[in-house]
């Protein structure tokens, strides 16, 4: 029996491991590639008082993952030698890392710096600038360039081509990097996800071993690292149409600051290469002729310093300008040249990838690629710096132009509705720069539509109604965040339809033509947000002040009540109200029936805090909550001293969050639980709440479904009605690699 024993166990250990591939149980070194070759030092010479970033780090470049301390501890060094070289920090990250924003231009530049940004929003508002006075100034002023890295955490290329480009500006004494720079002020935004991007590093620095094998757990990312994602599992590169994050506040800030001519986003990891000119659909907001010149001009610049190398790359395919989320399409309609570049080598693909061909891509090679792009296009934008100024300017005297004509010339909002959602819907479009009035008496308009079809001959608005006439340098992006429904190119869905026709005449099991629809295709505010709007293709006449902030006056604090709180559940803030109670561990009741408190009428679903059953500083802390999610305490709070079983009646409350009522009926009971899941949101969009340490359980969602979730679970348990329609304006799909 021991010999057969034995042979059974050798033929087993031999069938586990044929179908395993011979490199399993080797580490061969991967074949040399054409991209080894690649020569970072071609500007030489560089000054002896910088060291290239490796050299500081202490690893060769592509061989491991910088994290962002790493990152500093360079651009710190770097800071206190550059005379080429601003740093400006622009807030911190939901984890306390540093947001920067890097300037690097001639000295001679900086020295001016402040007169340049000037120079630059003249160019962008023609209403100060005279075609006269234009001219000279586009003649002397420095094409500004934006090149931003790493918005995706886990696409790695990016990161560390940063850190080399940004070593070559500093440092280089070749004459192309000198001359680029009297022509260029290069506005970098380094990482914009610091806290994804160290998720990502340090979980692949800890596993990663440079295996090539697709099936090498270095390249299977856990979903609880996706470092793609921010702090907040938020996809940062689809947040610029509503600003909920930090990260897109700060960023979007920083660059109507600057007002750059040309923007060049890096992100990974596609097949090859890729960048403009980009695939269809394209924004009709977007000046197509100016669009299309650019993004070729570009191209082919990029392409020519590709073809250098022998390196592949490709163009439009799916990667396109409709949604204004992206970076890349969010800076074209601030009249900039907006790009996406995608890296092949780093990401998920780690520090080596075999590819189908057994070939092996490494980090080092989407480095150099990202490199040579970023390079490329610094070039390009000083070899046509006149005429990019040109257009740049002629971009906002036609969004002035156009929005004096057409059917869609302007949009109200009167002071109806959830003013909490009115006063967010405000909030995203002056972080976009636009500019926003308000009436300061009644005005009537003609021809007014509302975002549901209606259509009414003449409507008379009260004073206070808010309104955005398109006739504005932002008037492009105003019409594509407020317009009803965002028109696609003919061409573009005609082949959609085609391939749909295709794939039915093939059968239900027979494999089928991918759509190019890339994700997000609606996003209009007014419908996302619920605010009621209307629009109308006549600008009102009347005595406006421009709105700059948003400022809710502070509320007075509702006197102490002697038996319970109540308030409604009528908007959002209410909501977020009972969270912030919820989250700190007060007890709250909800009514399942209509209650009556002092001489007020509450409906159903209404909140209930009953002093008996709350701590002493319930008192003093409920003041401080509600200026802080945007609600009104008086009359929205009201304390009662009316004795609870009068106000209260064993069939009207429900059982405490945290305490049941042993005398109450079941049928009228429906409990409030806390911290079951999480809805997680910054505190800079209005409200937070983040599981215990006990039972970390996690939901994700845009900041507009977030406040439908909870309207929902909250009528729906008990028994209530929706107050309104939960309406969102944005479809998507799954997010595809890189943009």
């Amino acid at each position: 029996m021991k010999p057969l024993k034995a042979s059974f166990t050798a033929l087993l250990c031999l069938f586990l491991l044929m179908p395993l591939p011979p490199s399993f149980a080797q580490f061969p070194p991967p074949p040399a590639t054409a991209t080894i070759a690649f020569d970072f030092r071609q500007f030489a010479p560089y000054a002896p008082d910088f060291v290239s970033p490796w050299t500081t780090l202490g690893y060769e470049i592509g061989s491991f993952h910088t994290n962002y301390a790493g990152f500093e501890r360079v651009l710190r060094d770097y800071a206190a030698r550059s005379e080429r070289l601003r740093v400006f920090e622009r807030g911190r990250t939901e984890e306390h890392r540093t947001l920067y924003t890097l300037v690097i231009s001639a000295p001679k530049n900086l020295a001016r710096l402040e007169a340049i940004k000037a120079d630059a929003a003249r160019l962008a508002d023609p209403r100060q600038l005279s075609d006269e006075a234009a001219e000279p100034l586009i003649q002397n002023l420095p094409i500004i360039v934006w090149l931003a890295y790493s918005i995706h955490g886990n696409e790695s290329a990016a990161f560390e081509a940063m850190l080399e480009v940004l070593y070559t500006l500093v440092a280089s004494q070749h004459p192309t990097i000198t001359e680029l720079l009297d022509q260029t002020v290069v506005v970098i935004n380094p990482c914009q996800n610091p806290d994804g991007h160290e998720r990502f590093v340090t979980w692949y620095n800890a596993v990663g071993m440079g295996r090539p094998e697709p099936f090498a757990i270095e390249h299977r990312e856990p979903w609880s690292i996706y470092g793609r994602l921010n702090h907040y599992l938020f996809d940062l590169n689809r947040d610029l149409v509503i600003a909920s994050q930090i990260e897109s506040q700060s960023a979007m800030q920083a660059f109507l600051e600057w007002h750059p001519q040309v923007c060049a986003d890096h992100h990974g990891q596609t097949v090859n290469y890729f960048f403009p000119p980009a695939a269809l659909p394209i924004n009709p907001n977007l000046d197509r002729g100016q669009s299309d010149k650019w993004l070729e001009i570009f191209g082919r610049g990029n392409a020519a310093a590709f073809d250098r190398h022998g390196w592949q790359y490709y163009v439009r395919d799916v990667f396109d300008l409709f949604y204004p989320g992206y970076w890349d399409s969010w800076s074209s309609l601030n009249g900039a040249t907006g790009m996406t570049y995608e890296t092949d080598g780093g990401g998920w693909k780690g520090l080596n990838w075999r590819r189908d061909d057994e070939s092996i891509l490494t980090l080092r090679d989407g480095i150099a690629r990202h490199f040579t792009a970023s390079l490329a296009t610094l070039q390009t934008a000083a070899t046509h710096r006149v005429e990019r100024l040109r257009d740049y300017r002629a971009f906002f005297v036609r969004s002035i132009a156009e929005g004096r004509q057409g059917p869609l010339q302007c949009v109200v909002f009167p002071p109806e509705g959830d003013a909490g959602r009115r006063q967010r819907l405000v909030e995203a479009l002056l972080h976009q720069g636009v500019e926003i009035q308000m009436a300061k008496a009644p005005f009537t308009l003609k021809a007014v539509h509302d975002y549901f079809g209606g259509v009414q001959p003449t409507r008379e608005f009260p004073a206070g109604t808010l309104m955005v006439t398109f006739d504005q340098p932002r008037g492009r992006m105003a019409r594509a965040l407020l317009e009803p429904d965002t028109r696609q190119d003919q061409a573009f869905i005609e082949r959609q339809l085609e391939k749909a026709r295709r794939n039915t005449k093939r059968g239900p099991n027979a494999p089928k033509e991918e759509t190019e629809f890339y994700d997000i295709t609606a996003w209009s505010l007014p419908l996302a947000l619920d605010v009621p709007a209307y629009w109308a293709g006549s600008r009102p006449t009347v005595q406006t002040t421009p709105v700059t902030s948003v400022v809710p006056p502070m509320p007075q604090p509702p006197p102490p009540a002697k038996t319970a709180y109540v308030f409604g559940y009528t908007s959002d803030a209410e909501a977020k109200l009972a969270l912030r109670l919820l989250q700190e561990g007060y007890r709250l009741a909800t009514a399942v029936r209509p209650l009556r408190a002092g001489e007020r009428t509450y409906p159903r679903g209404s909140f209930i805090l009953r002093t008996e059953r709350n701590p002493e500083t319930l008192h003093t802390r409920l003041p401080c909550w509600p200026a802080n999610v945007g609600l009104k305490c008086s009359p929205s709070i009201r304390p009662t001293r009316t004795p609870v079983s009068r106000v209260l009646d064993r069939k009207v409350f429900t059982r405490c969050a945290h305490r049941a009522l042993p005398s109450l009926p079941r049928k009228a009971s429906a409990r409030l639980h806390t911290e079951r899941c999480g809805l997680c949101c910054p505190e800079t969009s209005g409200w937070s709440l983040r599981p215990s340490r006990s039972r970390p359980s996690w939901i994700c969602a845009s900041v507009s479904s977030m406040y439908s979730f909870c309207r929902m679970a909250h009528r729906e348990r008990t028994g209530g009605l929706l107050a309104r329609k939960a309406s969102s304006g944005s479809s998507s799909g799954a997010a595809k690699a890189g943009h």
